[in-house]
């Protein structure tokens, strides 16, 4: 019912989830949080990406059971134009790109939310996605207190993400 609603109102047929793969996905997250690399979080990391003409979300879970996650948000007015798709946020003010990241440990849960942040899609293709950050993070209690944030920076690759375009094509977003 939900596919028949997008595809009156947008015209375009919804697409269906590439599953072919999906044992092939795996996402590689070489970011630096202060002096912490987060790549042993996500060694078994599972990408997902849903795109439409003003939004691309993306998603990584990892951990253990998939509890650690990280969301990035890229919005335009027309991403399947823009080349490379990219974009930031001055403090606090979303400029087209969010970043958060969110981790379990010991029973707590630690969400790190970007303060400053820039992000680029260096590439996005059906079986990778190459993205690059960089910004200031730290917990939602923190945003009027700059000196407590951390400073972040790294690469994001996704190998075979789950990818779902809607009211678009995936090749209109490919490049």
């Amino acid at each position: 019912m939900v596919e028949k609603t997008i595809e009156a109102a947008t015209g375009k047929k919804v697409d269906a989830l590439d599953v072919n793969h999906i044992e092939d996905n795996n996402a590689i997250v070489d970011i630096t949080i202060g002096d912490e690399n987060l790549q042993d979080h996500f060694k078994k990391g599972f990408g997902n990406i849903t795109a439409s003409k003003e939004t691309i979300a993306i998603t990584i879970a990892g951990g253990e059971n998939g509890q650690d996650n990280i969301l990035i948000g890229f919005t335009g007015k027309d991403l399947t134009t823009e080349r490379p798709i990219k974009g930031k946020m001055v403090k606090g003010e979303n400029d087209g790109f969010t970043f958060s990241i969110t981790r379990v440990t010991d029973n707590a849960m630690d969400v790190q939310l970007s303060f400053e942040a820039e992000g680029e899609i260096v590439s996005l293709q059906k079986d990778k996605i190459v993205i690059k950050i960089k910004g200031k993070t730290g917990s939602s209690m923190d945003a009027e207190n700059p000196e407590k944030w951390k400073p972040y920076e790294g690469t994001i690759t996704l190998n075979y993400p789950v990818f779902q375009a809607l009211g678009s094509e995936k090749e209109d977003f490919l490049y």
